[in-house]
Protein backbone atom coordinates (compact mmCIF):
# COMPACT_ATOMS: atom_id res chain seq x y z
CA UNK A 1 0.00 0.00 0.00
CA UNK A 2 2.82 2.43 1.03
CA UNK A 3 4.54 1.59 -2.86
CA UNK A 4 0.72 2.98 -4.16
CA UNK A 5 0.77 5.56 -2.17
CA UNK A 6 4.06 7.20 -3.51
CA UNK A 7 3.26 6.13 -6.99
CA UNK A 8 0.29 8.39 -6.48
CA UNK A 9 2.21 11.27 -5.18
CA UNK A 10 4.44 11.30 -7.80
CA UNK A 11 1.87 11.16 -10.62
CA UNK A 12 0.06 14.18 -8.90
CA UNK A 13 3.36 16.00 -8.49
CA UNK A 14 3.87 15.83 -12.27
CA UNK A 15 0.41 16.51 -13.35
CA UNK A 16 -2.35 15.50 -16.29
CA UNK A 17 -5.21 15.01 -17.20
CA UNK A 18 -8.73 12.63 -17.39
CA UNK A 19 -8.30 11.72 -21.06
CA UNK A 20 -4.61 11.40 -21.37
CA UNK A 21 -4.21 10.11 -25.07
CA UNK A 22 -7.47 10.39 -26.50
CA UNK A 23 -10.25 12.51 -26.55
CA UNK A 24 -13.97 10.84 -27.09
CA UNK A 25 -15.73 12.54 -30.22
CA UNK A 26 -19.52 12.48 -30.04
CA UNK A 27 -21.71 12.26 -32.77
CA UNK A 28 -23.47 15.12 -32.45
CA UNK A 29 -22.93 19.17 -32.78
CA UNK A 30 -20.04 18.58 -35.10
CA UNK A 31 -21.38 22.34 -36.66
CA UNK A 32 -20.60 24.06 -33.15
CA UNK A 33 -17.14 22.63 -32.62
CA UNK A 34 -15.93 23.30 -36.38
CA UNK A 35 -17.01 26.54 -35.83
CA UNK A 36 -15.90 27.32 -32.32
CA UNK A 37 -12.34 25.81 -33.01
CA UNK A 38 -10.34 27.53 -36.19
CA UNK A 39 -7.93 24.12 -36.50
CA UNK A 40 -11.02 22.53 -38.07
CA UNK A 41 -9.44 22.99 -41.65
CA UNK A 42 -11.97 20.18 -43.75
CA UNK A 43 -14.18 21.63 -45.75
CA UNK A 44 -17.33 23.15 -44.38
CA UNK A 45 -20.54 24.71 -46.38
CA UNK A 46 -23.78 26.21 -44.74
CA UNK A 47 -25.93 23.05 -44.52
CA UNK A 48 -22.73 19.90 -44.12
CA UNK A 49 -19.57 20.07 -41.83
CA UNK A 50 -17.06 17.40 -40.91
CA UNK A 51 -14.56 16.26 -38.70
CA UNK A 52 -11.79 13.93 -38.36
CA UNK A 53 -9.93 12.84 -35.27
CA UNK A 54 -7.07 10.58 -35.92
CA UNK A 55 -4.80 8.91 -33.37
CA UNK A 56 -1.57 6.83 -34.44
CA UNK A 57 0.14 4.66 -31.27
CA UNK A 58 2.42 2.54 -30.36
CA UNK A 59 2.33 0.53 -26.99
CA UNK A 60 5.29 -1.43 -25.71
CA UNK A 61 4.21 -4.03 -22.90
CA UNK A 62 6.49 -4.55 -20.30
CA UNK A 63 6.78 -5.47 -16.16
CA UNK A 64 4.60 -8.67 -14.71
CA UNK A 65 3.15 -11.55 -16.08
CA UNK A 66 0.48 -9.95 -18.45
CA UNK A 67 3.50 -8.98 -20.94
CA UNK A 68 3.60 -11.83 -22.90
CA UNK A 69 0.49 -11.52 -23.82
CA UNK A 70 0.68 -8.42 -25.40
CA UNK A 71 1.12 -9.94 -29.13
CA UNK A 72 -2.58 -11.04 -29.07
CA UNK A 73 -3.63 -7.59 -28.24
CA UNK A 74 -5.32 -5.91 -31.16
CA UNK A 75 -4.00 -2.84 -30.09
CA UNK A 76 -0.48 -3.80 -30.13
CA UNK A 77 0.64 -1.54 -32.96
CA UNK A 78 1.91 0.13 -35.06
CA UNK A 79 -1.90 1.07 -35.30
CA UNK A 80 -4.39 3.75 -35.57
CA UNK A 81 -7.69 5.20 -34.74
CA UNK A 82 -9.84 7.36 -36.99
CA UNK A 83 -13.17 9.08 -35.86
CA UNK A 84 -14.69 10.58 -39.45
CA UNK A 85 -17.49 12.43 -38.04
CA UNK A 86 -20.05 14.47 -40.55
CA UNK A 87 -23.51 16.81 -39.86
CA UNK A 88 -25.88 17.46 -42.36
CA UNK A 89 -29.17 20.11 -41.62
CA UNK A 90 -31.38 20.60 -44.62
CA UNK A 91 -33.11 22.52 -42.40
CA UNK A 92 -33.04 24.30 -39.22
CA UNK A 93 -34.12 21.62 -36.92
CA UNK A 94 -33.41 18.60 -38.46
CA UNK A 95 -29.74 17.51 -38.30
CA UNK A 96 -27.91 13.81 -39.73
CA UNK A 97 -25.23 12.60 -38.15
CA UNK A 98 -22.70 9.59 -39.79
CA UNK A 99 -19.64 8.69 -37.73
CA UNK A 100 -16.75 6.07 -39.05
CA UNK A 101 -14.82 4.75 -36.80
CA UNK A 102 -11.83 3.64 -38.94
CA UNK A 103 -9.29 1.57 -36.92
CA UNK A 104 -6.52 -0.98 -37.58
CA UNK A 105 -5.16 -1.78 -34.53
CA UNK A 106 -1.64 -3.29 -35.75
CA UNK A 107 0.42 -3.92 -38.84
CA UNK A 108 2.01 -7.20 -37.43
CA UNK A 109 -0.70 -8.91 -39.64
CA UNK A 110 -0.82 -7.19 -42.95
CA UNK A 111 -2.51 -3.93 -44.29
CA UNK A 112 -5.99 -5.23 -44.01
CA UNK A 113 -6.25 -8.17 -41.65
CA UNK A 114 -7.40 -6.41 -38.79
CA UNK A 115 -8.75 -3.50 -40.23
CA UNK A 116 -12.47 -2.48 -39.21
CA UNK A 117 -14.57 0.26 -39.92
CA UNK A 118 -17.70 0.64 -37.23
CA UNK A 119 -20.98 2.87 -38.65
CA UNK A 120 -22.52 5.04 -36.48
CA UNK A 121 -25.86 6.80 -37.72
CA UNK A 122 -28.17 9.64 -36.10
CA UNK A 123 -31.29 11.63 -36.44
CA UNK A 124 -32.11 14.47 -34.48
CA UNK A 125 -35.65 16.55 -34.79
CA UNK A 126 -35.93 19.80 -32.59
CA UNK A 127 -39.34 21.39 -32.17
CA UNK A 128 -41.71 22.94 -29.73
CA UNK A 129 -45.04 21.11 -28.05
CA UNK A 130 -47.17 22.36 -24.91
CA UNK A 131 -44.55 25.11 -23.68
CA UNK A 132 -41.65 22.83 -24.05
CA UNK A 133 -38.56 22.88 -26.25
CA UNK A 134 -38.27 19.17 -27.14
CA UNK A 135 -35.33 16.86 -29.18
CA UNK A 136 -35.97 13.73 -30.31
CA UNK A 137 -33.00 11.18 -31.48
CA UNK A 138 -33.12 7.79 -33.14
CA UNK A 139 -30.15 5.60 -33.60
CA UNK A 140 -26.79 6.59 -32.49
CA UNK A 141 -27.70 8.64 -28.91
CA UNK A 142 -24.33 9.00 -27.91
CA UNK A 143 -22.74 8.21 -23.91
CA UNK A 144 -26.22 8.26 -21.82
CA UNK A 145 -26.45 9.01 -17.90
CA UNK A 146 -29.61 8.60 -16.19
CA UNK A 147 -29.51 10.13 -12.82
CA UNK A 148 -26.20 10.87 -11.53
CA UNK A 149 -25.02 7.36 -13.33
CA UNK A 150 -25.93 4.92 -9.98
CA UNK A 151 -26.73 2.30 -12.85
CA UNK A 152 -26.42 3.48 -16.19
CA UNK A 153 -23.73 6.23 -16.74
CA UNK A 154 -21.78 7.15 -19.82
CA UNK A 155 -22.95 3.82 -21.56
CA UNK A 156 -22.40 3.87 -25.52
CA UNK A 157 -26.11 3.90 -26.42
CA UNK A 158 -28.13 2.74 -29.99
CA UNK A 159 -31.59 3.16 -29.78
CA UNK A 160 -33.36 7.13 -28.96
CA UNK A 161 -34.39 9.44 -26.94
CA UNK A 162 -37.18 12.20 -26.12
CA UNK A 163 -36.00 15.51 -23.89
CA UNK A 164 -38.11 18.42 -22.86
CA UNK A 165 -37.32 21.57 -21.21
CA UNK A 166 -39.39 24.16 -20.28
CA UNK A 167 -38.16 27.14 -17.48
CA UNK A 168 -36.11 24.50 -14.96
CA UNK A 169 -37.77 21.65 -15.72
CA UNK A 170 -36.09 18.94 -17.78
CA UNK A 171 -37.90 15.54 -19.32
CA UNK A 172 -35.88 12.83 -20.38
CA UNK A 173 -36.98 9.28 -22.29
CA UNK A 174 -34.79 7.17 -23.67
CA UNK A 175 -34.70 3.53 -24.78
CA UNK A 176 -31.27 1.64 -25.00
CA UNK A 177 -31.85 -1.36 -27.69
CA UNK A 178 -28.73 -2.89 -25.99
CA UNK A 179 -30.02 -3.65 -22.59
CA UNK A 180 -27.60 -1.29 -20.91
CA UNK A 181 -25.69 -4.64 -19.71
CA UNK A 182 -25.98 -7.15 -21.75
CA UNK A 183 -27.51 -7.29 -25.72
CA UNK A 184 -30.51 -9.38 -24.41
CA UNK A 185 -33.62 -7.11 -23.91
CA UNK A 186 -33.98 -3.47 -23.75
CA UNK A 187 -34.04 -0.77 -21.20
CA UNK A 188 -36.50 2.04 -21.24
CA UNK A 189 -35.69 4.71 -18.79
CA UNK A 190 -37.08 8.25 -17.54
CA UNK A 191 -35.07 11.05 -16.32
CA UNK A 192 -37.08 14.28 -14.83
CA UNK A 193 -34.79 16.54 -12.63
CA UNK A 194 -35.40 20.63 -11.79
CA UNK A 195 -32.87 23.15 -11.90
CA UNK A 196 -29.75 20.92 -13.87
CA UNK A 197 -30.41 18.55 -11.56
CA UNK A 198 -30.86 19.78 -8.32
CA UNK A 199 -34.11 17.76 -7.65
CA UNK A 200 -34.38 14.64 -9.72
CA UNK A 201 -36.07 11.18 -9.93
CA UNK A 202 -35.41 8.14 -12.27
CA UNK A 203 -36.95 5.07 -13.62
CA UNK A 204 -36.47 2.20 -15.60
CA UNK A 205 -37.75 -1.40 -16.85
CA UNK A 206 -35.92 -4.09 -18.74
CA UNK A 207 -38.47 -3.83 -22.08
CA UNK A 208 -37.81 -7.63 -21.94
CA UNK A 209 -37.12 -9.90 -19.17
CA UNK A 210 -34.15 -11.47 -19.29
CA UNK A 211 -31.47 -13.86 -17.70
CA UNK A 212 -30.20 -11.44 -15.04
CA UNK A 213 -33.10 -9.79 -14.67
CA UNK A 214 -36.83 -9.48 -14.39
CA UNK A 215 -38.90 -7.03 -16.22
CA UNK A 216 -39.53 -4.87 -12.62
CA UNK A 217 -39.11 -1.25 -12.58
CA UNK A 218 -36.25 0.50 -10.74
CA UNK A 219 -36.79 4.30 -9.47
CA UNK A 220 -34.19 6.27 -7.67
CA UNK A 221 -33.68 9.78 -6.55
CA UNK A 222 -31.11 11.59 -6.99
CA UNK A 223 -29.28 15.48 -6.75
CA UNK A 224 -26.28 17.60 -7.83
CA UNK A 225 -25.01 20.75 -8.16
CA UNK A 226 -22.06 22.23 -9.99
CA UNK A 227 -20.64 25.89 -8.91
CA UNK A 228 -18.43 28.22 -10.70
CA UNK A 229 -15.60 27.80 -8.65
CA UNK A 230 -15.03 24.29 -9.31
CA UNK A 231 -16.78 22.86 -6.25
CA UNK A 232 -19.67 20.20 -7.18
CA UNK A 233 -21.42 17.30 -5.02
CA UNK A 234 -23.63 14.79 -6.04
CA UNK A 235 -25.63 11.82 -4.92
CA UNK A 236 -28.64 9.15 -5.61
CA UNK A 237 -30.51 6.53 -3.86
CA UNK A 238 -33.02 4.46 -5.22
CA UNK A 239 -33.30 0.45 -5.98
CA UNK A 240 -36.74 -2.63 -6.48
CA UNK A 241 -38.50 -4.38 -4.60
CA UNK A 242 -35.36 -6.48 -4.36
CA UNK A 243 -32.30 -4.36 -2.73
CA UNK A 244 -31.10 -0.75 -2.74
CA UNK A 245 -28.09 1.28 -4.33
CA UNK A 246 -26.26 4.43 -3.08
CA UNK A 247 -24.06 6.60 -4.40
CA UNK A 248 -22.42 9.78 -3.21
CA UNK A 249 -19.28 11.86 -4.98
CA UNK A 250 -17.20 15.37 -4.34
CA UNK A 251 -16.11 17.13 -7.11
CA UNK A 252 -13.45 19.39 -7.11
CA UNK A 253 -11.99 21.09 -10.38
CA UNK A 254 -9.10 24.21 -10.55
CA UNK A 255 -6.57 26.25 -11.99
CA UNK A 256 -3.36 27.59 -10.76
CA UNK A 257 -2.00 29.38 -12.52
CA UNK A 258 -0.70 26.77 -15.35
CA UNK A 259 -1.67 23.63 -13.55
CA UNK A 260 -5.07 22.34 -13.84
CA UNK A 261 -5.84 19.93 -10.83
CA UNK A 262 -9.04 17.85 -10.22
CA UNK A 263 -10.25 15.28 -7.89
CA UNK A 264 -13.25 13.25 -7.51
CA UNK A 265 -13.69 10.96 -4.39
CA UNK A 266 -17.00 8.54 -4.79
CA UNK A 267 -19.01 6.31 -2.72
CA UNK A 268 -21.23 3.59 -4.08
CA UNK A 269 -23.12 0.91 -2.68
CA UNK A 270 -25.21 -2.06 -3.69
CA UNK A 271 -27.20 -4.56 -2.49
CA UNK A 272 -27.47 -8.33 -3.21
CA UNK A 273 -29.85 -8.90 -6.04
CA UNK A 274 -30.48 -5.75 -6.92
CA UNK A 275 -29.69 -5.90 -10.31
CA UNK A 276 -30.71 -9.97 -10.49
CA UNK A 277 -28.31 -12.39 -11.49
CA UNK A 278 -26.29 -9.65 -13.27
CA UNK A 279 -23.10 -9.88 -11.10
CA UNK A 280 -21.32 -12.47 -12.85
CA UNK A 281 -22.50 -12.09 -16.30
CA UNK A 282 -21.52 -8.57 -17.73
CA UNK A 283 -21.37 -8.22 -20.94
CA UNK A 284 -19.34 -5.45 -22.53
CA UNK A 285 -21.40 -4.33 -25.49
CA UNK A 286 -18.85 -2.26 -26.79
CA UNK A 287 -15.21 -2.43 -25.75
CA UNK A 288 -13.04 -0.31 -28.24
CA UNK A 289 -10.56 1.78 -28.59
CA UNK A 290 -12.27 5.43 -27.54
CA UNK A 291 -13.06 3.59 -23.88
CA UNK A 292 -10.06 4.71 -22.48
CA UNK A 293 -11.38 7.95 -20.77
CA UNK A 294 -13.44 5.96 -18.83
CA UNK A 295 -13.18 5.62 -14.85
CA UNK A 296 -13.29 2.55 -13.04
CA UNK A 297 -16.04 3.35 -11.48
CA UNK A 298 -19.61 1.71 -13.04
CA UNK A 299 -21.80 -1.30 -12.47
CA UNK A 300 -19.67 -2.35 -15.65
CA UNK A 301 -16.71 -2.44 -13.79
CA UNK A 302 -18.09 -3.41 -10.02
CA UNK A 303 -20.42 -6.25 -11.27
CA UNK A 304 -17.79 -8.71 -13.09
CA UNK A 305 -16.66 -9.30 -9.17
CA UNK A 306 -20.39 -9.65 -7.59
CA UNK A 307 -23.03 -7.39 -6.17
CA UNK A 308 -23.59 -6.56 -1.90
CA UNK A 309 -20.72 -4.25 -2.36
CA UNK A 310 -19.58 -0.87 -0.65
CA UNK A 311 -16.84 0.44 -3.24
CA UNK A 312 -14.53 3.42 -2.52
CA UNK A 313 -12.38 5.41 -4.83
CA UNK A 314 -11.21 8.81 -6.07
CA UNK A 315 -9.48 10.12 -8.80
CA UNK A 316 -6.87 12.96 -8.99
CA UNK A 317 -5.93 14.42 -12.33
CA UNK A 318 -3.58 16.63 -12.98
CA UNK A 319 -2.16 18.84 -16.46
CA UNK A 320 0.76 21.38 -16.08
CA UNK A 321 0.97 23.79 -18.59
CA UNK A 322 5.28 24.65 -19.59
CA UNK A 323 4.43 26.65 -22.45
CA UNK A 324 2.72 26.49 -25.75
CA UNK A 325 4.67 23.67 -27.20
CA UNK A 326 4.05 21.18 -24.14
CA UNK A 327 2.59 20.63 -21.25
CA UNK A 328 2.68 17.41 -18.21
CA UNK A 329 0.10 15.21 -17.10
CA UNK A 330 -1.07 12.41 -15.08
CA UNK A 331 -4.53 10.71 -14.15
CA UNK A 332 -5.13 7.99 -11.42
CA UNK A 333 -7.46 6.46 -9.67
CA UNK A 334 -7.89 4.19 -6.58
CA UNK A 335 -10.62 1.45 -6.66
CA UNK A 336 -11.80 -0.25 -3.51
CA UNK A 337 -14.21 -2.71 -3.54
CA UNK A 338 -15.71 -4.11 -0.33
CA UNK A 339 -17.75 -7.46 -0.90
CA UNK A 340 -19.64 -8.78 1.83
CA UNK A 341 -19.33 -12.35 0.21
CA UNK A 342 -16.10 -12.45 -1.51
CA UNK A 343 -12.57 -10.92 -0.80
CA UNK A 344 -11.77 -7.34 -1.43
CA UNK A 345 -11.01 -5.92 -4.96
CA UNK A 346 -8.81 -2.95 -5.00
CA UNK A 347 -6.82 -1.54 -7.89
CA UNK A 348 -4.54 1.84 -8.39
CA UNK A 349 -4.11 2.76 -11.83
CA UNK A 350 -2.24 6.14 -13.45
CA UNK A 351 -1.17 7.25 -16.61
CA UNK A 352 1.43 10.17 -16.90
CA UNK A 353 3.18 11.59 -19.45
CA UNK A 354 3.93 14.25 -21.34
CA UNK A 355 2.49 16.22 -24.97
CA UNK A 356 4.63 18.19 -26.95
CA UNK A 357 2.20 20.48 -29.67
CA UNK A 358 5.46 21.17 -32.62
CA UNK A 359 2.47 23.18 -34.39
CA UNK A 360 2.50 26.90 -33.45
CA UNK A 361 -1.46 27.44 -34.77
CA UNK A 362 -2.34 23.68 -34.46
CA UNK A 363 -3.57 21.40 -31.65
CA UNK A 364 -2.05 18.68 -32.99
CA UNK A 365 0.10 16.61 -30.45
CA UNK A 366 2.68 14.34 -30.01
CA UNK A 367 2.68 12.41 -26.71
CA UNK A 368 4.48 9.60 -24.79
CA UNK A 369 2.95 8.34 -21.51
CA UNK A 370 3.71 5.28 -19.00
CA UNK A 371 0.91 3.57 -17.22
CA UNK A 372 -0.77 0.67 -16.03
CA UNK A 373 -4.41 1.30 -16.52
CA UNK A 374 -5.33 -0.93 -20.19
CA UNK A 375 -8.32 -1.36 -21.77
CA UNK A 376 -9.18 -5.10 -21.98
CA UNK A 377 -11.04 -5.61 -24.78
CA UNK A 378 -9.10 -7.36 -27.10
CA UNK A 379 -6.94 -9.13 -24.71
CA UNK A 380 -9.65 -10.47 -23.13
CA UNK A 381 -10.16 -11.81 -19.35
CA UNK A 382 -12.42 -14.71 -19.07
CA UNK A 383 -12.15 -14.59 -15.23
CA UNK A 384 -11.51 -11.21 -13.88
CA UNK A 385 -9.34 -12.76 -10.64
CA UNK A 386 -7.56 -15.38 -13.33
CA UNK A 387 -4.51 -13.32 -15.11
CA UNK A 388 -3.70 -15.69 -17.38
CA UNK A 389 -7.32 -16.63 -18.87
CA UNK A 390 -7.25 -15.27 -22.19
CA UNK A 391 -8.88 -14.57 -25.20
CA UNK A 392 -9.19 -12.57 -28.49
CA UNK A 393 -12.05 -10.18 -29.62
CA UNK A 394 -12.27 -7.73 -32.07
CA UNK A 395 -12.72 -3.68 -31.42
CA UNK A 396 -16.25 -3.54 -32.61
CA UNK A 397 -17.84 -6.85 -31.43
CA UNK A 398 -19.64 -7.29 -28.60
CA UNK A 399 -17.22 -9.19 -25.02
CA UNK A 400 -19.42 -11.64 -23.57
CA UNK A 401 -17.04 -12.74 -20.59
CA UNK A 402 -17.57 -12.03 -17.72
CA UNK A 403 -14.94 -8.93 -16.75
CA UNK A 404 -14.34 -5.24 -16.00
CA UNK A 405 -13.23 -2.84 -18.85
CA UNK A 406 -9.83 -2.54 -17.41
CA UNK A 407 -6.94 -4.58 -16.07
CA UNK A 408 -3.48 -3.33 -14.50
CA UNK A 409 -0.94 -3.79 -17.04
CA UNK A 410 2.27 -1.73 -16.89
CA UNK A 411 3.37 -0.52 -20.25
CA UNK A 412 5.07 2.49 -22.56
CA UNK A 413 3.25 3.84 -25.89
CA UNK A 414 3.95 6.72 -28.25
CA UNK A 415 1.49 8.66 -30.43
CA UNK A 416 0.64 11.03 -32.29
CA UNK A 417 -2.91 12.84 -32.35
CA UNK A 418 -4.37 15.03 -35.25
CA UNK A 419 -7.90 17.05 -35.51
CA UNK A 420 -8.63 17.85 -38.83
Amino acid sequence: MRSLLLLFVFAFAFAGEAQAYLDYSPNANIQEEVEANPYRILPRSKNFFVALDADFFKPVFFGNDDASYYKYDYYHGNGFWMDLRTEYKPVQDLVVNLKLSITHGTSSNGPTYLAEIIPRAAITYRFKLLGFDWESRLSDINRQTIGDGLFIEDKDTEGGYLIGKRDDLTLKIMVDGTGSYQLAGGVIAGDANLWDGLFGATGFINETATSFSPSQFMGTLYTRKSWKNGLGFGAEYGGDTVAIAALAYVKYETNIDRLHLMFKPQFRHYGRGVLGSLPGQVEQNYVSYDQNDKPFTTVMDIFPYGDNVETYSAQLNAEYVVNIFYRFYAETEYADFNFHDRDPVKNFFFRTGVKLYPFKDRIDEFGFLVGNKYLIASTSQGDPTVSNSRTYSAPDTPDFENKPLFMRQLYWMINFSTHM
